[in-house]
């Protein structure tokens, strides 16, 4: 493999790892609220009640590009010092998750300090960053290894 096909390929591991990230930043706060609500009031059709096709979109976008100003940085760290341990991903994605959930306070409905909506957060953080670190974490400063 040429040096710059190694270096392609991983910069594409590293936006998929993103990516997915992202989605999953977005889906896990969704389907526990869901979840629990649903077991709470015996109403499980509260899963649908989601407008996923107007409001899915705007939120993935919104998402990936304000959580990039916390994770790119980690991420340039993490490929720089060759930090390749779940919990460094897991602990970057439930303060990046927090702190966007904190800095957004129309997100919260007025729960911004509520330990529940944190709890959710950090949950969806943590989740985030273990889907980036199977994806392209734990080969992370590979470029070392590539020329």
């Amino acid at each position: 493999m040429t040096r710059p096909f190694a270096w392609l390929k991983h910069l594409a591991m590293i936006a998929v790892g993103y990516i997915a990230a992202a989605l999953t930043s977005i889906l896990v706060p969704v389907l526990l609220i869901a979840l629990l609500e649903g077991i709470e009031d015996g109403n499980w059709s509260i899963i649908f009640a989601f407008d996923w096709l107007g409001s899915f979109p705007l939120a993935v976008l919104t998402v990936m590009v304000s959580a990039l100003v916390i994770v790119g940085p980690a991420i340039f760290v993490a490929e720089r010092l060759s930090l390749r341990g779940w919990f460094y991903f897991a602990v970057t994605g439930a303060v990046t998750s927090t702190a966007f959930g904190v800095s957004m306070p129309r997100s919260a409905g007025g729960f911004v300090f509520n330990p529940g909506y944190l709890g959710f957060l950090a949950t969806a953080g943590i989740a985030a960053g273990s889907v980036y670190w199977l994806l392209a974490g734990r080969k992370s400063g590979t470029r070392r290894d590539l020329g």
